[in-house]
């Protein structure tokens, strides 16, 4: 129960942090639905999801920390 009394930080930076996950998970599944559907392979695309992960690091570091609550 110590999670309820926890502040979370809703700058714009941390909230691009806690996007990560789901935008990795969102990639891999479009990933895997066009190579079912196309004549591309999971090895023939699987760069793209480097390229998400760098645009969420890109765009976490240059996001503002106004308002940033440090644990």
């Amino acid at each position: 129960m110590a999670d309820a009394n926890r502040i979370h930080c809703t700058c714009a930076h941390c909230r691009l942090r806690s996007l990560m996950g789901p935008f990795i998970i969102i990639t891999v599944g479009v990933l895997f639905l066009i190579a079912q559907f196309s004549r591309f392979s999971f090895g023939d695309l699987w760069p793209v999801l480097l390229i998400v992960i760098g645009a969420v690091l890109v765009a976490q570091q240059l996001a503002s920390k106004q308002g940033h609550i440090s644990s």
